[in-house]
């Protein structure tokens, strides 16, 4: 993959039968997809870094480690990527584990070019729609932590509805310091009302736990 390439949304193929990866690789490159070919999970596992967007187009029946097992260690290493699970052998059981997992979808071969195509648009755009909504989270995350602790605690208190006076005298500080960290708190976090800052805070929250990240866990009261 050259350096231009690598910041584009890939197709990464895992297949160890050779005849159907370059298959693939082929079918998927005329469809004007960027893709890259692994006939072994472990290749895959070795090659792949989690800032690389794009999809797994993955052979479920392999020596060594199948697909199955590879996409559960991708998911124990916190290595999110949409799969799309292909297999000769149609199994019941086989498909309901690969849906447990997080796969948007399970094709038997052979399937056809339409249904391929319509499956990996739909998992790069939903890899898309996960790094921008952890870019979202990253860039509140980024403000949140120019937060000092007290900065925080007292976020804590706004965001359950306490009041400046009960704040005052909780914080054991006098009502007008609660009123000057608030204004601080909103400059650090580039907020121009209380609404707003409740807003970014619960979208802080929300973020986190759409993107299962442990940082989200200081809004916790």
């Amino acid at each position: 993959m050259n350096p231009k390439q690598a910041h584009q949304p890939t197709v990464f193929v895992v297949d160890d039968d050779h005849q159907m990866l370059d298959s693939l690789v082929a079918l998927l490159t005329a469809m004007k997809f960027v893709a890259r070919a692994f006939s072994s999970a472990e290749s895959f596992h070795r090659f792949y870094d989690p800032s690389m967007p794009g999809c797994l187009v993955l052979d479920v029946k392999m020596p060594v480690q199948d697909g199955l097992e590879l996409y559960e260690q991708l998911v124990r290493e916190g290595k999110r990527i949409p799969v799309i699970f292909v297999t000769a052998h149609a199994d019941v059981s086989m498909a309901v584990a690969a849906m447990k997992t997080g796969a948007i979808e399970f094709l038997e071969k052979p399937f056809e070019r339409e249904l391929l195509l319509d499956r990996v648009q739909k998992a790069l755009s939903l890899d898309a729609k996960w790094r921008k909504r952890e870019a979202e989270y990253r860039g509140l995350d980024d403000r949140i932590e120019l937060l000092t602790k007290r900065e925080r605690e007292t976020l804590r208190l706004i965001l359950a509805g306490v009041s400046n006076k009960a704040m005052a005298s909780r914080l054991q500080i006098s009502e007008r310091a609660v009123e000057m960290r608030r204004a601080a708190i909103m400059q650090k976090l580039q907020t121009r009302s209380l609404a707003e800052l409740v807003e970014l805070a619960i979208t802080h929250r929300i973020l986190g736990e759409i993107c299962q990240t442990r940082s989200g866990s200081w809004l916790q009261v």
